[in-house]
């Protein structure tokens, strides 16, 4: 082949530049897997320069076969190369990686998905980060639910307890709770799922906003309690207010639920991104 044929066909297998392809094909004395070898050098060497640039885009995948659900986040710096079909490839692949092996105790360190990463990352030109995964599975009589949002950047995965109720029914509760926590933002099933440490974060906050106000520490003391209140039922997934009624809340739709379908429901757990 011509040096513009050998160029072409490298610019296709890693998507790097034309000027890139035509001094790596020249330093390697036109040796397409030696260049290609260059350019992935080339690669993550650009890729550390990119490292410390803000991922604030990106893509979750969600896989299932039915018993495992994954669900993976892949970051990346612009909505444009999140679009792109060789993201969405990567992203894909990372979550179907993390259905498979649900053995892995912390994804973000398998150095398969690195890998995977560093293999990829290069040709799309951005800091490209992995943000994390879950792979889940229901406990026996349990159901999950996915959701991911049409946007492709927002997904959660959700486990409800039906202890008897119809589990199709059950999933249907179970998928619009999912979507319930991505719309609502949801951080924590109920107010006792609230680490203590944010609790005090939330508390200094506060004391700190109603000193500036001029309050005395005794009538802070005395509005703590119903500050952190406050900090539940907009937090907290059972706390907050339904979407489709406003007035009610989740945990007493779920009670409503639970004497239709004969069978308590109950949120076990969700995670979202």
């Amino acid at each position: 082949m011509s040096l513009a044929e050998d160029i072409k066909v490298l610019r296709e297998k890693t998507g790097a530049g034309l000027m890139d392809c035509k001094k790596a094909l020249e330093q390697n004395n036109n040796d397409m897997e030696q260049a290609i070898v260059f350019l992935r050098k080339k690669g993550l060497a650009d890729m550390a320069k990119r490292a410390d640039r803000a991922t604030k885009e990106g893509r979750v995948s969600v896989k299932t076969d039915g018993k495992h659900f994954a669900m993976a986040y892949l970051g990346c710096e612009t909505d444009f190369v999140a679009k792109t079909p060789d993201f969405i490839g990567l992203a894909d692949a990372i979550a179907e990686y993390v259905l498979q092996h649900p053995e892995v105790a912390d994804y973000t360190a398998d150095e398969n998905i690195k890998a995977m990463i560093v293999e990829k990352a290069p040709k799309f030109g951005e800091n490209t980060t992995f943000k994390g995964a879950y792979n889940w599975t229901a406990a026996e009589g349990n159901v999950i639910a996915t959701y991911t949002h049409s946007d492709n950047k927002k997904a959660a995965l959700l486990e409800m307890a039906g202890n008897g109720a119809d589990a199709e029914k059950v999933k249907e509760i179970a998928r619009g709770l999912a979507m319930h926590t991505v719309g609502m933002q949801s951080m924590w099933v109920e107010a006792k799922d609230i680490p203590q440490a944010d609790i005090d974060k939330e508390l200094d906050i506060y004391r700190t906003q109603a000193k500036n106000e001029g309050k005395a520490d005794e009538m802070i003391e005395k509005m703590l309690p119903g500050k952190i209140k406050k900090f539940a039922k907009e937090t907290c997934l059972l706390e907050q207010p339904t979407i489709k009624d406003n007035k009610k809340t989740v945990a007493a739709y779920l009670e409503e639920e639970s004497k239709n379908l004969g069978g308590e429901l109950k949120v076990v757990r969700f995670v979202r991104f």
